[in-house]
């Protein structure tokens, strides 16, 4: 694998592909509309958890649920991943 450093960088760092720059940017703009979606939600709601409720304004339930999903996102492959690198070494 060649070593791609930027001729235009005075510190030498290699150089990001597109496909990573692309997901960068990405991540950015659903965190970006996460974060507005957070602050125009900001009423006082009832949460409820099968046998605990509490009330609290909108925003932290949603905040929580966006880190919930954004932890499944990040664990679903890996586990996935560990499971077929097991299934072929059976094989």
């Amino acid at each position: 694998m060649a070593d791609r450093r930027d001729p235009n960088d005075p510190l030498g760092r290699k150089q990001r592909d597109t496909r990573s720059q692309i997901r960068l940017y990405l991540a950015g703009a659903a965190a970006l509309a996460a974060l507005i979606l957070i602050v125009q939600n900001s009423q006082k709601v009832e949460f409820n958890f099968f046998f605990a409720s509490a009330q609290t304004p909108l925003f932290f339930g949603l905040l929580i649920a966006f880190v919930l999903g954004a932890l499944v996102g990040w664990l679903l492959p890996r586990v996935r991943g560990s499971r077929n690198r097991s299934d072929s070494k059976r094989d």
